[in-house]
């Protein structure tokens, strides 16, 4: 296999250079640009009809706040023409609300700075692997490690699709991110078993010993958003106190 290629998406030159540094040694291809209009013509999406300039990437780390254009919008306009290349978002924001947006946006992870490298690499290699496996279906060991082409439903008309990661949600059609595609082929898959944040972690971002298990209520938020009429009183996605998450069919 070839090394992975990354557009890097920062205009602080001081981190972009470090991550630059730090992708290579790594064995990655790296491709930087400093702002939101550079990164759409890199991906194709400059609307000019010319894609000569445009790269095929692995994964693209975008910072949010970005001259031009915001990475809010570079994400949206990726999703919007059908490319599922994963993104992992940096983010000085740490509202919830922000971060919801952001993944609901089409991001399939996100990290707020300052961040600590080696947490940086751990996603960043973790969001590979997902890719490999959704593109060729197995793993290392050759078993299937994505659920493919398939359509699951639950509740009053709702469903999920593995295949092409959209949903039917109490608002209409959505579209999933990965992780949330990720969580939600967990829950399926386990109805009615109560499920830790940490087994979430490990199954979904391949992070079992992340230090901060809130990344997991982030992607509950954005999907009780997308099928729960109440956050407040939740009829598929339960908490249980101190330990993580129930769901109900």
């Amino acid at each position: 296999m070839s090394e992975p290629t990354l557009l890097v998406v920062e205009d602080e030159p001081a981190i972009a250079q470090g991550l630059e540094f730090n992708f290579r040694r790594k064995g990655y291809r790296v491709e930087i640009v400093g702002d939101g209009q550079a990164a759409l013509e890199r991906l194709g999406l400059d609307g000019a009809g010319d894609s000569d300039e445009a790269t095929a990437f692995d994964l693209v780390v975008l910072d949010v706040r970005l001259p031009e254009v915001s990475g809010f919008e570079v994400c949206q306009r990726l999703r919007a023409a059908g490319d599922r290349t994963p993104v992992l978002m940096l983010t000085a924001r740490s509202q919830p609300d922000d971060i919801v947006f952001g993944l609901k946006c089409g991001a399939d992870d996100y990290l707020v700075k300052p961040f600590d490298l080696a947490e940086l690499q751990a996603r960043v290699e973790a969001l590979l692997r997902r890719r490999s496996w959704a593109q060729g279906g197995e793993d290392g060991d050759g078993t299937d490690a994505t659920p493919r082409d398939r359509r699951e439903r639950f509740g009053d008309g709702f469903w999920v699709d593995f295949g092409t990661w959209q949903a039917q949600g109490r608002q209409g059609p959505v579209e999933l991110s990965r992780l949330e595609i990720g969580v939600m082929e967990v829950f399926l898959r386990r109805p009615g078993e109560v499920i830790s944040r940490r087994e979430l972690l490990d199954e979904v971002w391949q992070l079992p010993h992340h230090p901060n298990t809130r990344v997991v209520d982030n992607v509950i938020v954005s999907l009780r958003k997308a099928f729960e009429e109440s956050s407040w009183r939740p009829r598929h996605i339960h908490n249980v106190r101190g330990v993580g998450y129930r769901f109900v069919p």
